[in-house]
């Protein structure tokens, strides 16, 4: 019998593990071991690799099995093996000597099925997850994720199927962002939303999505196009609703906290007001934090983009830009965005992990920031995501943190240093300016994910 389940052994690509080691305190990272080979067991019950030390050189095994409630957990780690051989046999021997799934350990809530519905109805979003083979990647990448948080709130599930289906998205995407640079997260408070940690840096973080107030937005519906002009996109409503989005935040002071007091404070903010608006509202958000407004002087070959201060937004409420310039909000460390929370994302990650419906490809078309001192139009660019051409885009192909950003308050009384968040663009003020830092030579700045399904 072990015979035979030995034969269910099965070789996976490394994107496929760094999937399951999301579950892992430090996520997909084993530096400084080298990571060999990636293993499952076909029913998808258990899974390990092997890992290369080159100082001792000698190899590791380890081997991940799946708990009752489906989380992944450690079975085993095993050092100082003498060859890969050794490395998988040691990885069959924890993969086939358990019988049942991984018991829940004393006191830990069984998690909730992320699938099983409820009585409160489901969202055209999450139908549309579950319901379509061409969504099916997103599906796993989305279910590996929950399964990943440390301690998902006991209505992420409800949330999830019905109307809050967008911000718990986004909760997935940061958890995700973290765990593949390497931090630890925790979520042993109600709140704020996540505590991340790495080499002695840590920081808190609230997560919060702009949607407007309807019950249910950003997700299917017709596509809403940028506003016409400049300034009302970059000051007017888009700038206003991060601005009232971000304010509400603050008032609950959890900065005041005692578990967060005198640590840095940060808040995660996405853009899900309309079908479509996480493609073109990102520049509000720097343009309300620091008061500064992107223009464009000059004409032909010296056209330049030049920052233009403002004080308030155009909005019938004049809100006040440049809460970065407020020390009553020194407080707030730095705010992260993102607009890659969405089901092309992670249809796009589950997608090159592997799990690929037959017939299907996704062509990825959108703009690329030129980091050409000066410039101002974007990079435009449209490759299928399975190219080649795609993949060299990033020294390890696309990763969840390359749509990450964090802007840096230049007043903040606990800031983060740019290596607590490695992965993610940096933006920040220097001599007045405001500037960015990536590891990333090419960044998405807006994008969609078309897919198409051979006849």
């Amino acid at each position: 019998m072990v015979r035979d389940r030995a034969c269910l052994i099965q070789p996976i690509s490394e994107r496929e593990f760094n999937l399951y080691a999301l579950s892992l305190d430090r996520g997909p990272n084993f530096e400084p071991l080298d990571l060999v080979g990636c293993y499952k067991l076909a029913d998808g019950s258990a899974s390990g690799c092997i890992l290369f030390d080159p100082q001792s050189q000698t190899f590791k095994a380890l081997t991940l099995r799946r708990r009752v409630d489906h989380c992944w957990v450690v079975a085993d780690q095993t050092s100082n093996l003498p060859s890969p051989g050794a490395a998988l046999d040691r990885i069959g021997i924890n993969m086939l000597s358990a019988e049942h799934a991984e018991p829940l350990p004393p006191g830990v809530r069984r998690r909730a099925e992320l699938l099983k519905t409820g009585s409160g109805g489901t969202s055209p979003e999450f139908d549309l997850l579950i319901g379509t083979v061409t969504h099916l990647p997103a599906l796993i990448a989305v279910g590996e994720c929950y399964l990943a948080l440390p301690n998902p709130d006991p209505n992420f599930v409800r949330d999830f199927q019905t109307n809050s289906f967008a911000a718990r998205m986004f909760e997935l995407y940061l958890l995700a962002c973290f765990r593949e640079q390497g931090l630890v997260v925790r979520q042993d408070h109600v709140s704020p939303d996540f505590y991340i940690e790495r080499d002695g840096a840590s920081c808190w973080v609230e997560a919060v999505t702009a949607n407007s107030s309807v019950p249910r937005s950003g997700g299917i519906g017709p596509w809403v196009h940028a506003p016409e002009h400049r300034t009302e996109r970059l000051t007017g409503a888009p700038a206003e609703r991060f601005a009232k989005t971000l304010r509400s935040k603050l008032q609950r002071d959890y900065h005041e906290m005692p578990h967060v007091k005198d640590q840095p404070f940060a808040i995660a903010i996405a853009d899900f007001h309309e079908s479509g608006s996480m493609v073109w509202s990102r520049e509000a958000l720097p343009t309300y934090l620091y008061g500064v407004r992107a223009d464009v002087e000059g004409e032909g070959a010296d056209r330049r983009a030049i920052g233009t201060r403002i004080t308030h937004l155009i909005g019938k409420d004049r809100i006040p830009a440049g809460i970065f310039r407020d020390p009553a909000f020194a407080h707030l460390s730095v705010v992260l965005f993102s607009n890659a929370a969405t089901l092309s994302k992670f249809n796009r990650m589950g997608f090159l992990a592997g799990w690929r419906p037959p017939g299907l490809d996704m062509v990825r078309r959108g703009i690329l920031f030129d980091r050409t001192p000066g410039a101002v139009n974007a990079i435009p660019f449209e490759l299928s995501v399975l190219s080649a051409q795609y993949e060299a885009l990033w020294p390890w192909g696309e990763a969840w943190c390359q749509e990450l950003e964090v802007y840096h308050n230049p007043l903040a009384t606990n800031p983060i240093p740019f290596d607590l968040i490695p992965g993610a663009t940096h933006w920040f003020e220097r001599d007045g300016d405001i500037e960015c830092n990536t590891i990333w030579a090419n960044s998405v700045l807006s994008s969609i994910t078309n897919l198409r399904m051979a006849q």
